[in-house]
């Protein structure tokens, strides 16, 4: 039995849809290279990004239907969010088949930002973290998490992952650094903390924040073209920004 799944990202709607679209290339691609090794009776989640994070009275009217508390560190996560990410036609992970469901889960939850919440259908939502140790030992589709392969496949693991599309490590980095900002400026004790951080940075360090912020998570080759600046410089500021802004956090 299907049902409609919703992530709640404090990401930027333009972030968020960048990044169903790196889904969908990463779907694309493992279809193409393993359609085989799809069962049929498999449901692979439809992901699309839009939509407007329902308002915290619905929320709070859901719990009360449900008859739960719903607690102050979920509401608090719930207000930061202000993007959602639906997957219509997701399976039950309890009952039959589900390996779409959690590769999908897998691909997406560690790039939807910190403090993100999945809404499985009903109350309660479950921040990222949970869920990503929910599915940790349940079995994904052949191939698409990296490391992931059946059992019983003989098939030989060079072959197994050729072509397969996996993130750079600049790619994690942007996606890191893009979540940092967010959650910053999002919190009303640290957003002031975060504008003296960047007013104290270089100006290469100010454009690169104002470019992940507006136009996602883009690799250092094409942020180094939109900056003018070489890819050695670009992932110079890049790495240093991005341990600013962990260190912020803590």
């Amino acid at each position: 039995m299907s049902a409609t799944w919703f992530l709640y990202s404090p990401l930027s709607p333009r972030a968020i849809s960048a990044l169903a679209d790196e889904y969908e290339r990463h779907l694309e691609a493992y279809i193409d290279e393993h359609v085989d090794r799809i069962d049929e009776d498999e449901t692979v989640p439809e992901v699309a990004a839009g939509g407007e994070v329902p308002p915290v009275s619905e929320l709070q009217a859901a719990y009360a239907l449900a008859k739960r508390p719903l607690p102050k560190p979920i509401l608090a996560r719930y207000r930061a969010c202000k993007s959602v990410i639906t997957l219509d036609q997701a399976s039950d992970l309890e009952v039959g088949p589900c390996r779409g469901l959690v590769s999908t889960l897998r691909y997406l939850l560690p790039r939807v930002g910190e403090g993100a919440l999945v809404f499985p259908n009903d109350v309660p939502l479950v921040p990222v973290e949970e869920m990503l140790a929910r599915i940790e030992n349940k079995r994904g589709l052949p191939g698409f998490d990296g490391d992931e392969d059946d059992d019983d496949d003989d098939t030989p693991m060079h072959l197994a992952t050729k072509g397969k599309t996996k993130d750079a490590p600049d790619q994690v980095r942007a996606l890191r650094v893009l979540a940092s900002l967010e959650g910053l400026m999002n919190d009303p004790e640290l957003a002031l903390d975060l504008r003296g951080t960047l007013q104290r940075s270089s100006k290469l360090a100010q454009r690169y924040a104002a470019l992940l912020v507006e136009d996602g998570a883009v690799s250092d080759i094409k942020a180094s073209k939109e900056l003018g600046v070489t890819v050695e410089e670009l992932t110079k500021m890049a790495d240093e920004l991005d341990r600013t802004l962990l260190a912020l956090k803590e």
